[in-house]
């Protein structure tokens, strides 16, 4: 059943948790970090302290890790749908990839073949995140109890590639809220009470939503009402 007869239930709550407890700590290491490689920012080594920063990056190191871990016990069904739905990369999804650049200004390109819950693009984010958060983590872990334990040659390769998987990750996380705030903020709701719009939905997720009625969660007919009550936003095409 649609919500308030237009959003479909997509997100649980705990999931909803880690994912922003993952961007929040994750944001909260780039920044504690800055003043190691922009003189820019040794501002901040003025006001907090350099010692104050560097245990605050590891308190916030110890959340980045828990997250996705405790996430697994508490968000099981979220986060098996993300492991489940990146493990099946596929045709559609390839194509999804070869039309998305119109995406970027805000434009739906036609002839987009169905999506399932994460779209090719969402897929390959989660997939970039997930090798990026495993970098991080073994590099970081690493260089914060490897002193002593492993060879200085390999420790001193820890550093560059912490602080490479670091950047990456941080372009990344500016694409990702590019498009999930400005391009489809629609999506953005999904993160924030749980559910999206059954128009936005359908034109993105549509392999979903039919999974959805085949299920008998919802019905083609309100779909189809939720679609016709919010024409007043039409998704753009070209083609």
């Amino acid at each position: 059943m649609l919500i308030d007869k237009k959003y479909v239930p997509r997100h649980e709550k705990s999931f909803i948790v880690c994912h922003w407890l993952n961007a929040f700590s994750f944001l909260m290491l780039f920044l504690t970090a800055l003043p190691l490689y922009a003189d820019t920012f040794r501002f901040l080594y003025d006001i907090f302290g350099a010692h104050t920063l560097q245990i605050l990056h590891r308190v916030f190191a110890v959340v980045f890790i828990a997250t996705p871990l405790i996430g697994m016990l508490i968000a099981r069904k979220g986060f098996g749908t993300l492991a489940k739905e990146v493990l099946s990369f596929d045709k559609d999804d390839m194509v999804f990839m070869q039309k998305f650049p119109p995406e970027l200004i805000g434009v739906h390109p036609s002839g987009m073949p169905k999506q399932t819950f994460y779209n090719g693009g969402e897929k390959m984010n989660i997939s970039l995140q997930a090798i990026i958060w495993l970098l991080l983590v073994v590099s970081g872990l690493v260089i914060w109890f490897g002193n002593g334990l492993i060879s200085k040659e390999t420790l001193a390769w820890m550093i560059p590639l912490h602080s490479i998987a670091a950047g990456i990750g941080f372009a990344a996380a500016i694409g990702h809220i590019y498009l999930a705030a400005s391009v489809n903020p629609d999506s953005m709701r999904g993160m924030q009470e749980g559910n999206i719009d059954a128009r936005y939905a359908s034109a993105h997720h549509g392999k979903w939503i039919d999974e959805l009625i085949a299920k008998g969660e919802i019905t083609r007919e309100e779909v189809d009402k939720a679609i016709g009550i919010n024409q007043e936003k039409p998704n753009k095409k070209i083609g």
